[in-house]
């Protein structure tokens, strides 16, 4: 039969705080109980059946006592404290399974209590990192904090420093105001005044060494340039929609046109697009008629040659018919008579030209040759269209005499445009003196305008 071993208590557990055991002292005293429990298990096996009786021929002469070895009696009392004996021993193998479910319930505690300890640790380690953190935080944002007050400290200073220089500039921007609105200072007194006054090196009249001249005040030209161009404003009209009358105002500058208007005037129409001059009776096109081109010849010289005609490089013939010519030779200009002649269609120059050499014969048109001049006004028409009526009254703003009927000689000196479309003279309407009648009445909302193109004399 194998030794029984005995459980001790190795280690009083509840002298100890939850979550402080030793996993070592707690295996240990788990093994004892294990040890113990196991060994009487085996013991009870030697002894005992599965039924809970005594084995056959467990007990023996050599276990009965003497006094007991004849008495049956006596033997069965034996058995009686040995199946006993062998419940207490169950009874104590239950109470120690009890105790090591007890101790592994006190371990699963334990181990639970030293889980949730390490976590309390995590969390204050972090919540230390967190603070540390926050710290350090705090004090960049105090020294950031710092700085910033410095640089305000800084940029006020700058401010109040640039509002001293602004006030100074102020200051001598009034003297200087003062000095150049001054008085109109002689000639003779221009040095003492200069001397005694703080901005002596300025504008005002200061003599040039050895010179009658000398620099005036600001003053001094200001008048000076209103004396030379005062006038302007008497003979410049500005810009007016229509010819301007004596003593009639600009609706849009509010300049009156001087009565009677000075000849030489000028204003702008803005209508025409075009300047005109008051001659002291009319309002005229400042216009000077130039020859025109009606051909243009090129040859190219051969070495010495003077004179050119027929077809020209670009297959053209010149037919000069005794019109005003101009020569070039390589680009240059020659003169008339000087340089060369033209006697009908042939061109002569006074020297040989080189080989290769670009002659540009151009043929002008004679100013007999140009047709009259033409005035143009655009008309007013009345009544306003009303999708009824066909005939309509023309007049216009006379430079001279005001507002007068028109006189047109047939319609194709008139221009009408309806809605933006020009219409055909005699297809669309007719005109004769200032009546204007249209093949069909105008829509009331159309949009009708006329220009009339009137026949004159040159200027």
């Amino acid at each position: 039969m194998p030794a029984i071993v005995r459980p001790k208590q190795q280690i009083l557990f509840s002298d100890r705080p939850r979550g402080q055991i030793q996993a070592d002292l707690l295996d240990a005293q788990i093994h004892n109980l294990i040890e113990a429990i196991h060994s009487t298990q085996l013991a009870l096996e030697d002894i005992r059946r599965d039924d809970g009786k005594l084995k056959n021929n467990s007990v023996g002469r050599e276990q009965l006592a003497v006094e007991l070895k004849h008495s049956r009696q006596e033997l069965d009392a034996v058995e009686k404290r040995a199946t006993a004996a062998a419940e207490d021993t169950v009874e104590a193998a239950t109470h120690a399974l009890n105790t090591l479910r007890d101790i592994d319930l006190r371990a699963a505690d334990a181990e639970a209590a030293a889980v949730s300890a390490a976590q309390m640790l995590s969390a204050i380690s972090h919540g230390n990192m967190a603070a540390k953190s926050a710290e350090d935080d705090a004090e960049n944002s105090a020294d950031r904090a710092e700085s910033a007050a410095i640089d305000s400290e800084n940029w006020g200073n700058y401010s109040h420093a640039n509002a001293d220089n602004a006030i100074a500039a102020k200051n001598e921007a009034t003297q200087w105001a003062e000095y150049l609105a001054g008085p109109v200072v002689n000639p003779n007194d221009a040095p003492a005044y200069i001397d005694a006054h703080p901005f002596g090196h300025g504008l005002y009249y200061q003599p040039v060494e050895g010179a009658s001249g000398g620099l005036f005040s600001a003053k001094w030209w200001a008048l000076y340039a209103s004396n030379i161009v005062g006038n302007v404003g008497i003979y410049y009209l500005g810009a007016w929609p229509s010819p301007p009358l004596p003593g009639e105002v600009n609706p849009d500058t509010g300049q009156m046109v001087p009565s009677p208007i000075k000849p030489g005037s000028i204003y702008f129409d803005s209508e025409t697009g075009q300047m005109y001059v008051w001659n002291g009776s009319q309002w005229i096109a400042p216009a000077a008629l130039t020859a025109a081109y009606t051909g243009h010849y090129v040859y190219v010289a051969t070495a010495g040659q003077t004179a050119f005609s027929g077809v020209d490089d670009n297959g053209n013939t010149p037919a000069i018919n005794g019109a005003p010519t101009q020569v070039h030779v390589n680009g240059v200009l020659l003169v008339p008579n000087d340089d060369y002649t033209v006697a009908g269609d042939v061109l002569t120059l006074d020297f040989p030209a080189t080989v290769n050499s670009i002659v540009q014969w151009d043929v002008m048109v004679p100013p007999e040759a140009f047709g009259a001049h033409i005035n143009a006004y655009k008309v007013t028409i009345a009544p306003a269209p009303d999708g009824v009526i066909s005939d309509f009254t023309l007049t216009y703003q006379d430079p001279v005499d005001g507002v007068q009927p028109t006189d047109i000689d047939s319609g194709a000196q008139l221009q009408v445009s309806l809605d933006g479309c020009l219409q055909e003279p005699g297809a669309a309407y007719t005109a004769s003196g200032f009546n204007l009648h249209f093949s069909e009445p105008p829509h009331p909302t159309a949009g009708l305008w006329a220009v009339w193109y009137q026949p004159g004399a040159l200027p």
